[in-house]
């Protein structure tokens, strides 16, 4: 994440936290998931644990999250990703609305955007 051209600095905090800086000077508390499956049952874990997030991030190929919770995430403004997805929506001011091409025909077939 250091690297993005849209991120000024990235602070390690605990419990899998960053406080992550961008150019424009927006500042996120981002953590990074290390979790097979992420819902809303780990999220409100989570945020229960550790305060308000502006992004999650699921770290492995592997894993994944749901539906429901990307969709309350974004309704929350909160960015819920895997890596990839995450570096793309940085260069996005409304981050949390970042969503992949496979992510927004699904969404979309579904009825959900």
């Amino acid at each position: 994440m250091r690297t993005h051209s849209r991120v000024r600095s990235l602070e390690v905090l605990n419990d899998g936290r960053y406080r992550l800086t961008k150019t424009d000077g927006a500042v996120l508390e981002v953590f990074i998931c290390e979790c097979y499956s992420y819902g809303v049952a780990e999220y409100l874990e989570t945020t229960g644990k550790l305060g308000r997030l502006d992004a999650i991030i699921i770290s492995s190929n592997w894993c994944g999250y749901t539906t429901d919770l990307k969709m309350q995430c974004r309704d929350e403004r909160v960015g819920l990703f895997d890596i990839r997805d995450f570096m793309a929506a940085l260069n996005r001011e409304a981050f949390w609305t970042y969503l992949s091409d496979w992510e927004e025909k699904r969404f979309k077939e579904q009825g959900l955007i």
